[in-house]
């Protein structure tokens, strides 16, 4: 396992970690602090090991989704949950965002899940994209794009 892989294994099992990852996610904090944080706790990532993680999970700024986040948690999520919901933020989301899911796709809001429609669908990499307040329900692909 390599050092970035414990480290969100430890911060998926620390509720305080996990917060403090959350709050630089939200204010779109660059790697050095990602890094920093990480090294607190013991933990030597680079920032290539860093971006990496961000590309594999689809991380970014605009709020659109990759593949791997998605398909990771299609149907329900291996993620660990929270209400994420803001009102204030959330009434203006039509389709997926970086508030439905967190930073790496950690911790996907308690509202937010995606279904495989069925077996075809599946095939053409189509899922339902569902906001459980209301805000969207949508077929898209795996990245939360509609085609």
């Amino acid at each position: 396992m390599t050092p970035m892989q414990s480290f969100i294994e430890k911060a998926k099992n620390d509720k305080e970690l996990m917060a403090k990852l959350d709050a630089l996610g939200v204010a779109g904090a660059e790697a050095d602090k990602f890094i920093a944080l990480a090294a607190e706790h013991g933990f030597s990532i680079t920032a290539e090991e860093y971006q990496l993680a961000c590309e594999s999970a689809g991380a970014s700024k605009s709020g659109e989704l990759a593949e791997q986040e998605l398909g990771s948690v299609a149907g329900g999520g291996l993620a660990p949950t929270q209400n994420r919901w803001n009102p204030e933020v959330c009434n203006n989301y039509t389709r997926t965002h970086y508030d439905c899911v967190g930073l790496l796709a950690l911790t996907w809001c308690d509202h937010y899940k995606t279904v495989y429609i069925d077996k075809e669908a599946s095939q053409a990499g189509l899922v339902r994209h569902v906001c459980n307040m209301g805000r969207f329900n949508y077929v898209g692909d795996k990245n939360g794009n509609v085609n």
